[in-house]
């Protein structure tokens, strides 16, 4: 080969090597470009969905039906609808131009339990325009100008937004990823559903923390030893309601009001009232008047127990407390048993001045 044609090929093999970023150049271009053309013209597809399942939903439920949930495609849409804010929904679904059954199928509203008056929406309060201009401003972004835009939704969205929202799920043909867009339905500002969200996941992480340390702090109090302070907060919580007893342990006090009426506090005095009211007879429905009581001689009266049944100091963490007036209605006693051993527990029975009247 003459050094002549050494040199063109040599030339040609450069030219190509030169060539081909700018061709690959080209080709990312056009392709970047029919990405965008695509994505816009499914943006109008959606809209155009949009145009038509509202007028038929008008034309099955009437003028601006009331909503609580409203989602749709470029081919499906799907609503709860409701005859009056208040009315039970009816679920329905509009897929490529007609009605179809929604067996097997669920649309359901963002916060079930939501308040009708607020959580309602008319039909008329997703327009066209609305959407259009959110289609838009996203896609002025350069980075954003691929993406395409899915499923849309209107509803009503809990806490921490506490309003209708407008939701549009977005797949990024450049970051391969699917992400949320959200709007105020009313005023169309943004909203950051994950930092929200993120927001509340702390929030609940704090509550549990400190729910913890107070689980464990009060796992260390004696109502017992306690009861005079359980009995005044009883008082402020419940009112003055006479008792026929007091059931009092370690890690709960059980009152029982002459109305029948059966209360729990726990530990972290909180209040727990049983749906059922008492039914036995065993108690005098005349109840005792707190000041026959000396709510702060518990722990003394289990010392004198103690040494009545000869237990062991390990019995101590046992011991609990019953005051009750019995059926006849006659004086009020204070029973100490200690409930680690089998039944039946040893027990010893005081008046309501700690005087000992019996044990077993």
């Amino acid at each position: 080969m003459s050094m002549s044609s050494i040199r063109f090929l040599q030339n040609v093999t450069l030219a190509a090597t030169l060539l081909l970023p700018l061709a690959q150049a080209v080709d990312a271009q056009d392709t970047r470009a029919i990405q965008i053309r695509e994505a816009q013209r499914a943006d109008e597809r959606t809209l155009a969905y949009l145009a038509r399942f509202r007028a038929a939903l008008i034309e099955k439920f009437g003028v601006d039906p009331w909503l609580s949930m409203l989602t749709w495609t470029e081919n499906e849409g799907s609503a709860l609808v409701h005859a009056s804010p208040t009315a039970p929904a009816t679920h329905v679904i509009w897929q490529e131009g007609k009605w179809i059954n929604n067996d097997g199928r669920q649309l359901k509203p963002w916060a079930p339990g939501a308040d009708p008056a607020v959580s309602r929406f008319r039909l008329s309060g997703v327009t066209e325009k609305f959407l259009r201009e959110r289609f838009r401003a996203h896609r002025a972004q350069p980075s954003r100008a691929t993406d395409f835009l899915m499923s849309t939704s209107v509803g009503y969205f809990g806490r921490p937004f506490d309003r209708v929202i407008l939701e549009i799920e977005v797949v990024s043909m450049t970051g391969f990823g699917l992400s949320t867009l959200a709007f105020d339905l009313v005023s169309g500002a943004p909203l950051d559903i994950n930092a929200a969200i993120a927001d509340a996941r702390t929030q609940r992480t704090e509550v549990a923390r400190k729910d913890a340390a107070e689980a464990k702090a009060a796992a260390q109090r004696n109502l017992v030893q306690d009861a005079p302070t359980v009995l005044a907060a009883y008082r402020r919580e419940r009112g003055p309601a006479k008792l026929m007893a007091a059931w009092i342990a370690r890690d709960k006090v059980t009152f029982v009001q002459a109305d029948r009426a059966i209360i729990d506090v726990d530990q972290r005095g909180r209040y727990t009232q049983r749906p059922s009211p008492y039914d036995q007879i065993w108690l005098c429905t005349d109840g005792f008047e707190d000041r026959e009581v000396d709510w702060g001689s518990f722990a003394m009266l289990i010392d004198k127990a103690m040494l009545a049944r000869n237990l062991d100091e390990e019995d101590r963490p046992h011991g609990e407390i019953a005051v009750e007036r019995p059926r006849e209605c006659a004086a009020t006693t204070i029973e100490v048993k200690f409930t680690n051993y089998k039944s039946p527990y040893p027990f010893v029975v005081f008046d309501a001045a700690g005087r000992l009247l019996r044990s077993r």
